[in-house]
């Protein structure tokens, strides 16, 4: 399952025809959850999926909106639909007992996810890998409970932002089910975290509302290849952290090269392209793999041109210092 909202709706399909390609020989069931998405990209979408041979798409329109739009003001995040796993117990047939999330846009199958999403989950809510795989794990009750028995402010910080990373976990709906689990807990906490003046995304406000409440995962089913490179080979990549998103940079053969030249030059680690984002020499290979999927996609022809302008203008800009 995935969640999705805004105008880029049709960038999932670079996902979905990974995980088709990736599976070739299972049937997927995949569940779209979605807020506000329109008719038109939703029947775009469909259209899409109905080209890949072994993979059924099924939309759910999420009724709850003004308690999502409550979650994003509280967070200071603009994307409610981020927050939809949430209640994906709630809406999916109960006869399934887990499902595996990805995030839409910015993640890519590459191997097989069958031993993450049947892995024994041993009573916890979710798997998944950790936010910061080279630090020391956090062990934590719900977060008010803890802060108000003497918390120190930089672990709650660093719950705030998540123990855990949501761009691929395996949910245990029947778990959930069985414990009830709805929205307000989760409101109840944004609530407090925003009195303390906290912002966070999703898995921030899970890990504050369950704390450590997840079974930790391997790292090759989120290789955030960016932030923690590692030796191994990836089942999902993610561009996750201070680097562009694959459909906002897309590299030629001779900017590639350029970079490499510079890296070389300078000694730098990495080139910083905004205020914001950085690239290194080992990142442009995912870039890539990423575009050589999306070719095969109808919203290339709608997202290749943007990002190549994109990409030139900010390698022909001035080159900033690194963070």
């Amino acid at each position: 399952m995935t969640s999705l909202g805004g105008d880029d709706a049709d960038v999932l399909q670079v996902m979905l025809l990974s995980l088709s390609q990736s599976h070739a020989g299972d049937q997927i069931d995949f569940w779209l959850f979605h807020l506000t998405l329109s008719q038109d990209k939703l029947r775009d979408l469909a259209a899409f999926c109905d080209r890949l041979p072994n993979l059924t798409l099924h939309v759910i329109a999420v009724q709850e909106r003004k308690d999502f739009a409550q979650l994003s003001q509280l967070g200071s995040r603009p994307f409610g639909a981020r927050f939809l796993w949430y209640i994906a117990h709630q809406y999916l047939p109960e006869t399934m007992d887990r499902v595996l999330y990805l995030d839409p846009l910015d993640t890519l199958v590459t191997d097989d996810l069958l031993p993450f999403a049947t892995q024994p989950l041993l009573g916890n809510y979710v798997a998944a890998c950790r936010e910061v795989p080279i630090t020391p794990p956090v062990l934590s009750g719900p977060v008010p409970e803890a802060h108000a028995k003497g918390m120190p402010n930089y672990r709650l910080r660093r719950i705030c932002a998540g123990i855990f990373n949501s761009g691929t976990m395996v949910i245990d709906l029947q778990r959930l089910r069985k414990d009830g689990v709805g929205l307000q807990p989760y409101l109840r906490t944004a609530a407090w975290a925003q009195e303390k003046g906290l912002e966070f995304g999703d898995q921030g406000l899970y890990s504050m509302t369950h704390g450590s409440n997840y079974l930790r995962a391997h790292d090759r089913y989120n290789y955030r290849f960016h932030d923690f490179p590692r030796d191994f080979t990836p089942a999902v990549v993610h561009f996750a952290g201070r680097i562009a998103k694959p459909f906002h940079l897309r590299l030629t053969a001779e900017q590639e090269g350029q970079i490499r030249d510079h890296l070389s030059a300078t000694g730098d680690r990495a080139l910083r392209i905004n205020p914001f984002q950085t690239i290194k020499a080992e990142d442009m290979i995912y870039y890539r793999q990423w575009w050589e999927v999306c070719a095969q996609t109808p919203v290339f022809d709608r997202i290749a041109p943007i990002a190549a302008e994109y990409t030139d203008y900010v390698l022909k800009g001035p080159r900033l210092p690194l963070f």
